[in-house]
C-alpha cells in the first residue's frame, strides 16, 4: 500500500549537528558565541538604541526624498498634461 509521509523523512536535530561540526569556530574563532555572552545587558540596550536611532533617522529621510520624488514625477506628469505633451 501507500508509505505514509512521515516515514520518509529524517529528523535533524540541528543544535546536536553544530555540537559535532566545530567549522564554526575554526571560520570565525572562539570568540564568536553568542552576543549575550560577550557585553553586558546595559551595552546591548545601549547598542541597539544607537543602532535603532541610527536606523530611524535614516529611513526617514529615505522616506521624505521617496515622497518627493512620487509628487514631482505626479506634478510634472500634469504639467506635460496642460502642455500637450502627453
Amino acid at each position: 500500500e501507500h508509505e505514509s509521509d512521515d516515514d520518509s523523512y529524517e529528523v535533524l536535530d540541528l543544535t546536536e549537528y553544530a555540537r559535532r561540526h566545530h567549522w564554526w569556530n575554526r571560520v570565525f574563532g572562539r570568540n564568536s558565541g553568542p552576543i549575550v555572552e560577550k557585553y553586558s545587558v546595559a551595552t546591548q540596550i545601549v547598542m541597539g538604541g544607537v543602532t535603532g536611532w541610527c536606523a530611524g533617522f535614516l529611513f526617514q529621510k529615505v522616506g521624505k526624498l521617496a515622497a518627493t520624488a512620487v509628487g514631482g514625477g505626479f506634478l510634472l506628469l500634469q504639467v506635460c498634461s496642460i502642455s500637450c505633451f502627453i
